[in-house]
């Protein structure tokens, strides 16, 4: 298991509640003992002007995605890393 504590799909949609992660619609889909799944719709929310998936969407569900995990991580790890 990857994860320092336990948190349900339920609690972790909800840190997106009244920020860009609920504007954006993203949620988190699976969480196991090792791995973390989020989701984002490609729509006139998340597109650039020609259709495609704008850049700094894709940043934010990277972002938020590695926000999920530290989470659930106990301990803060020094820098900013994502490890653990």
């Amino acid at each position: 298991m990857i994860w320092k504590r336990q948190a349900t799909l339920e609690q972790l949609n909800r840190l997106g509640e009244g920020n860009m992660v609920g504007l954006l619609d993203i949620r988190f889909e699976t969480v196991t003992d090792d791995t973390l799944e989020a989701t984002m719709p490609v729509d006139s929310r998340t597109q650039q002007p020609f259709g495609l998936l704008h850049g700094g969407a894709s940043v934010v569900l990277a972002e938020t995605r590695v926000g999920g995990r530290l989470s659930v991580q106990r301990r803060r790890t020094k820098g900013g890393g994502a490890g653990g």
